[in-house]
């Protein structure tokens, strides 16, 4: 066996250790082995390089959820390149910031995407049936034949642990995506850690509901290169699909975000007529899971262990608060993950109290390189380590997160909100997820966001945008009185907006964003 240095040592100690495991699920059924995924990184590998790539090259990977992007990925790895995987569901306005920003002169793609508005590349690789005339690139050639016929590159890798991996394109708030830096290291580091805690092993098999393009959804990939276990992809966020794909396919583990529990959910009788008896554990990243909902599935899966993670893409994984301390609440973001270091600070950069509010900073080897093409944004955010000794001068590097948090006497650390979206009202600084919970409690709202809207008299009047649950029925006004029974007057909302569904950007999380440009 290989040491675990690149995400390709990864996929070459799977296939060695059991070549005709299935590694992949596509969406279609079809299922691939790890020797397949090997032979088909392999040629791709060959292929990029023959095409003119570089160690170091950016090469874009807008395809859907398939075993080819999971090659492309690995083939990337085995060439030296650095993968940019671009949201499937972005426009090609989006698609071109991304491929400039990043000096992508290779590509691979759906065919049906090919568009003229793209930016030329030296070549493209076609996934699918291409358009009459695709002209964006020099040279086109079809995945298909690259996987069937093509050579293979030789069994070694291009590049080293501390290279550049991957870039993760995140949007702002400003609605350009900025590039986060990876490299091989923090990618394999962020895939041992956590499957250290999930416990993963060859015999999982984990469903993939989140898109690659988000940190959780490529380390679902990553873990399972690493145990050897199967990954089965589902394109699909439809709650029929999602249910009959557990039970298909016997998954053992599944990682969400709030919005992806509120769809489950919806299954909840049939999921307590027929308990998903082999789904070992779920995860939630990417916001708190409001507490109704996580009552709701520690009542419809008793058996099943959850884990609720807090994490920022700066540096993949921060915190986990175990199965055992859920009953803690979903605020409590647990612990640091293994192998890492978290503290919170006051704003003059001195730890904080017990259950003082603080900004969470991380320390550890899942911390990303910076911002690409970004150094100022790279120097707020990344610093040397207040804490480190002298002696070290400055090479111990922490990524301040922005996040608002604190930490009890027993050492649990609580999320409060981002620093920037909190609500400063009547004289009070408020959490929007406060807000939102109290929503949550009523038993009538499904989804609810909170945020602040100028106001001359109360600093920031509190808008909420919420759809209801299944069969309730209310108005704006109902619930502001509910809420008014249940909470002081400076958490209840002035403004509350009924929608039938709340909005989502593309990696399945409510778009506050979005939201905020529509209403405040």
């Amino acid at each position: 066996m290989l040491p675990e240095w690149t995400l390709f040592h990864l996929l070459q100690n799977a296939a060695e250790r059991a070549p005709d495991q299935v590694a992949v699920v596509d969406d279609d059924k079809t299922r691939h082995t790890y020797g397949q995924l090997q032979q088909a990184s392999a040629r791709l590998a060959h292929a990029l390089r023959a095409h003119g790539l570089k160690r170091g090259d950016r090469v874009g990977v807008y395809v859907e959820k398939s075993f080819e992007a999971l090659a492309a990925m690995t083939a990337c790895a085995h060439a030296g390149a650095v993968f940019v995987n671009i949201n499937p569901l972005l426009k090609a306005a989006q698609v071109g910031h991304i491929m400039k920003n990043c000096g992508a002169r290779q590509l691979i793609v759906d065919g049906e995407k090919l568009s003229a508005e793209l930016p030329a590349v030296d070549v493209a690789y076609l996934r699918g049936k291409a358009p009459p005339s695709p002209s964006i690139a020099a040279d086109c050639v079809r995945l298909d034949d690259v996987f069937k016929h093509g050579p293979a590159l030789e069994p070694r890798t291009c590049a080293t642990q501390s290279e550049l991996g991957t870039i993760i394109y995140t949007s702002g708030s400003t609605g350009l995506p900025k590039g986060i830096m990876l490299s091989h290291h923090n990618l394999v580091v962020g895939a041992q850690i956590v499957s250290t805690y999930l416990e993963n092993t060859s015999s999982d098999r984990v469903l993939s509901l989140l898109p690659l393009t988000f940190d959780v959804g490529m380390n679902q990939f990553t873990t399972m290169l690493r145990v050897g276990g199967t990954l089965v992809l589902q394109r699909s966020m439809m709650p029929g699909d999602t249910l009959a794909n557990l039970r298909k396919e016997r998954i053992t583990g599944l990682a969400g975000v709030p919005s992806v529990w509120a769809l489950v959910l919806q299954n909840k009788k049939s999921l307590e007529r027929e308990p998903l008896s082999e789904l070992r554990y779920v995860s939630n990243t990417g916001g708190m899971i409001p507490s109704t909902h996580l009552e709701l599935l520690k009542t419809v899966l008793p058996k099943t262990k959850i884990f609720l993670m807090y994490g920022l893409t700066e540096a993949f994984r921060s915190t986990f608060l175990p199965p055992e301390e859920v009953g803690r609440g979903p605020a409590c973001i647990g612990k640091a993950i293994p192998n890492t270091d978290i503290w919170v600070v006051r704003p003059d950069g001195t730890l904080t109290a017990d259950d003082e509010e603080g900004e969470l900073i991380h320390r550890g080897p899942t911390v990303a390189l910076g911002y690409w093409g970004d150094p100022e944004k790279t120097r707020a955010a990344y610093r040397v380590n207040p804490f480190a000794p002298p002696e070290l001068n400055g090479a111990d590097m922490v990524v301040y997160s922005g996040d608002v948090v604190r930490r009890d006497a027993e050492g649990f650390l609580h999320y409060v909100g981002r620093r920037d979206e909190q609500i400063k009202t009547q004289g009070y600084r408020v959490s929007p997820l406060e807000i939102e919970e109290l929503l949550y409690g009523t038993g009538r709202v499904h989804e609810a966001a909170a945020f602040g809207k100028k106001d001359e008299l109360l600093g920031q009047r509190i808008v909420v945008i919420c759809s209801l649950s299944n069969g309730a029925a209310a108005t704006p006004e109902e619930l502001r009185r509910l809420l008014s029974t249940r909470a002081p007057s400076h958490l209840v909302p002035q403004e509350v907006h009924i929608v039938p569904d709340l909005p989502k950007n593309a990696n399945g999380k409510t778009d506050r964003s979005l939201l905020r440009g529509q209403y405040a």
